[in-house]
């Protein structure tokens, strides 16, 4: 039984370890000062181009662009191109989220394993 326990804990730990390093894009555009920034100018604006996010910023418009291209690849913008301007806004998709929760609900469940007090500490 104790056996089991400690492969079922196991698994736990390997699950929580699995989903965090899925998250680690995110993890990285959501821990960089100005990114957060930016995303705050998101919850009021809802839809910028980089112009916009420059005259709110004293980053230059590369610097911005850079930024950008991280939160999209991280999933937590979007980007529309119309015409010559290409607009971002926050992602509607709630992939960021249920990315976040998974994380959430991994580590719950391994603090949660009564299997934990098994474990032998040096």
């Amino acid at each position: 039984m104790k056996e089991r326990s400690q492969s079922v804990l196991l698994e736990k730990k390997q699950a929580l370890l699995d989903e965090i390093r899925k998250s680690t894009d995110i993890f990285k555009a959501l821990a960089d000062p100005v990114r957060q920034d930016i995303l705050m100018m998101f919850m009021i604006a809802k839809r910028m181009n980089v112009a916009q996010v420059v005259e709110q910023s004293h980053l230059s418009r590369p610097a911005i662009s850079h930024h950008l291209k991280i939160l999209k690849q991280a999933g937590i913008l979007d980007s529309v191109k119309e015409k010559t301007e290409v607009y971002y806004s926050l992602t509607l998709e709630n992939s960021v989220i249920d990315q976040l929760k998974a994380i959430i609900h991994a580590a719950e469940s391994l603090s949660d394993d009564p299997a934990k007090s098994f474990e032998e500490h040096p």
